[in-house]
């Protein structure tokens, strides 16, 4: 359902493809986004003056819990045109819709209104497209008679029990051990159970199976948790005239970085990436994916990532429509303030921020494969103490500032140790060095059959840069240059 405070139309039809909406700020509930968090699940009574309108798809029984929920999230977002009250259940969607029978003029004519867009739903998620359905005064009972595949509408609680006597008793979704016991005792159906003590079937069973059929006739009550879909947020803009300096559509793309940013704020949500398509006259559109290191909702932080970007491009026309979309979300959280008397750890975190900030103007100019960052890994031998890691690698939310180790160690490392040379009892690097400090003793990968086995130096240069130099403590004791200090 549209909220007509948020949506406008646009005369954009002619500028963006199909599937794109063209819309100048619109939320909607387009798309499944795994990456917010989930709030908490709100369970409400169910009416009982309702009428369960279940879809059931067998086909989903094939793939594993994770797809089964993104697709039914999927599915139930095409559900919202016919009810706002919907709950996903096993394999099925499940919504209220006696108040929409009388605007949608009957249940058949409700059905007509969602089979098309559910099978090409279906299609386009490459599952087979029939689904069954059924209707009945209970969620549980229309999920019980959609399962059985027989479409049953049934209006009134009186009539409930007659219905469901009908249905096997593999509507249950009962465990192999389970359907095994109740056919070899001759029950075949849902009235055979009901002919069974209630005491001795809870006793051999469990309660499980006795609370499904008392929901299914509203002998029992039966909370439901309400599907809320995800945000999709979007804005587009016709140029007046066609555009080919980036000066001039920045002035555009920053409006709409600021109203998306305006929608953040309102919904409590920050982003890590966005899009942004400009549309060309008889070219295709130009796509510009802007990624952050962080989640963010600064206008001043996306608008400055997509001045990079935009420098960088060469448009192959003029631009006559802009479009803005972001489609997943992230929780935004705020920094506390921060007392006067912590100066020293509002300038670390403001350092930190400019270095993310540093991090994603570079990837914006220079791409993601050639931005990278030193860490530090848990070894003693010089060469495999740090590690470059790719951008898309850099896992943790924020920069750490990593510990100092007590015993100094020299900022560049050369990529093969230069033998030094001694002349007269005295080390040479083309000139004379004096050694300051050491030894340091490093000894490893004994295991590995390449034993490092080494004493290490500082030694001072003749213009005072001070090298580490070590010394091979095997075969003929050479000295090696292995790295400088700043």
């Amino acid at each position: 359902m549209e909220n007509p405070d948020i949506r406008r139309q646009y005369s954009l039809a002619s500028y963006f493809d199909e599937g794109i909406n063209p819309t100048n700020t619109f939320l909607s509930r387009g798309k499944n986004l795994d990456s917010i968090e989930k709030p908490a699940e709100v369970y409400s009574p169910a009416n009982p003056d309702s009428l369960w309108y279940a879809l059931y798809f067998p086909q989903l029984a094939e793939l594993d819990e994770a797809q089964q929920e993104s697709y039914l999230n999927q599915l139930a977002i095409l559900v919202e045109r016919v009810s706002s009250n919907i709950t996903i259940q096993s394999q099925a969607i499940v919504c209220e819709i006696r108040s929409a029978l009388r605007y949608f003029g009957g249940v058949d004519k409700l059905h007509e209104t969602l089979k098309e867009p559910i099978q090409a739903k279906l299609i386009k998620l490459a599952l087979p497209e029939y689904f069954s359905y059924a209707a009945c005064p209970t969620v549980t009972g229309s999920l019980l008679l959609a399962r059985s595949g027989k479409k049953t509408l049934v209006y009134r609680k009186e009539n409930l029990r007659s219905a469901l006597s009908k249905l096997p008793i593999d509507v249950l979704n009962l465990s192999k051990d389970h359907f095994q016991k109740l056919s070899n005792m001759g029950i075949r159906y849902l009235s055979d159970v009901w002919l069974l003590p209630s005491n001795g079937l809870q006793k051999r069973f469990g309660k499980d199976i006795l609370t499904t059929l008392n929901k299914a006739l509203s002998l029992e009550s039966e909370p439901i948790c309400n599907f809320i879909a995800s945000p999709n947020f979007s804005t587009s803009y016709v140029l007046p005239y066609e555009i080919e300096e980036i000066s001039l559509l920045l002035l555009v793309t920053n409006k709409m970085l600021i109203k998306s940013c305006a929608f953040l704020r309102t919904h409590d949500l920050s982003i890590d990436k966005f899009q942004i398509s400009l549309r060309h006259h008889k070219k295709d559109k130009t796509i510009i994916n802007v990624g952050t290191r962080l989640p963010t909702r600064s206008d001043k932080i996306l608008s400055k990532l997509l001045e990079i970007h935009l420098r960088s491009l060469n448009l192959v026309a003029p631009v006559t429509a802009i479009k803005l979309e972001m489609d997943e979300f992230q929780p935004f959280y705020s920094s506390s303030e921060i007392l006067p008397l912590e100066n020293i750890v509002r300038e670390i975190q403001s350092n930190n921020r400019d270095l993310i900030e540093l991090m994603e103007q570079l990837v914006a100019r220079l791409g993601r494969d050639l931005v990278h960052r030193i860490q530090m890994t848990s070894g003693h031998c010089p060469e495999y103490a740090t590690k470059q890691l790719a951008y898309n690698e850099i896992k943790n939310s924020k920069i750490k500032q990593e510990e100092i180790p007590a015993i100094p160690r020299p900022f560049l490392l050369l990529k093969n140790p230069k033998q030094l040379t001694i002349k007269n009892g005295r080390l040479y690097n083309k000139k004379p060095i004096a050694i300051i400090s050491g030894p340091e003793r490093i000894e490893t990968y004994w295991w590995r059959m390449d034993n490092v086995l080494r004493d290490y130096y500082i030694a001072l240069e003749h213009n005072g840069s001070r090298l580490w130099i070590y010394r091979e403590r095997e075969e003929e004791k050479k000295w090696y240059l292995h790295g400088y200090f700043a």
